[in-house]
């Protein structure tokens, strides 16, 4: 599986532990500090019954709102993380890099995209359960933690998609399941989200070869 693979990469090689560390620290001060706001402006009001079931219904919205927005940036934060893994695996690290205009349109297009998906996980949750919220946050993980190497190529989101949605074999789908769970888990998801960069790494060179 590249998304644990990737995991046990990354704690394994020194070097790209910086390149983890610092977008990891400031994403998790951001979940924190508006966790923290969120709470106090829709929680903090309310009587003791009704505040303990916003808490939980809290606990279940918040990471994947907090997810599904910082997800659609993580080709541009963790790029470094990316470029770097790749350098180690060896060989010549592909750059074509996209203009401001078309990345800024890129990074629009999967927010949107990742909104639409939110929208339909939650409206098909009272028929599949957790379900729909798993296979939602699956294709999100899918599309945002390989999208570092596949910009670094040129390859945008709808080329990008094709490439991994038509015919996905054993490696695409595995690594959909163990992202999406993970992402779904408060502060694991996080945690864990360098080390899916470095998965999705893995996997966009193996689908691009």
């Amino acid at each position: 599986m590249d998304a644990l693979k990737g995991i046990g990469l990354l704690l394994k090689t020194p070097r790209l532990w910086p390149l983890a560390l610092v977008p990891g620290l400031i994403a998790s001060a951001l979940y924190l500090i508006l966790g923290w706001i969120t709470w106090q402006h829709y929680g903090a009001g309310l009587e003791e019954g009704a505040r303990v079931v916003a808490f939980l219904f809290y606990l279940v919205l918040f990471p994947f709102a907090f997810y599904l927005l910082g997800s659609s940036f993580l080709g541009v934060v963790f790029d470094p993380l990316s470029r770097e893994t790749e350098r180690l695996l060896g060989g010549q690290v592909p750059i074509c890099p996209l203009k401001p205009l078309p990345l800024f349109g890129d990074t629009c297009k999967r927010l949107l995209l990742n909104g639409s998906i939110c929208v339909l996980a939650f409206a098909l949750g009272p028929i599949l359960g957790s379900v729909a919220g798993v296979c939602g946050a699956g294709l999100i993980s899918l599309l945002d933690y390989t999208s570092p190497a596949f910009l670094r190529r040129g390859t945008t989101l709808g080329p990008q998609a094709r490439l991994l949605l038509q015919k996905p074999d054993i490696y695409t789908l595995s690594f959909a399941v163990v992202a999406g769970l993970l992402s779904l888990v408060p502060f694991l998801g996080l945690f864990f989200a360098p080390g899916l960069i470095v998965g999705g790494t893995l996997l966009a060179r193996r689908r691009l070869q």
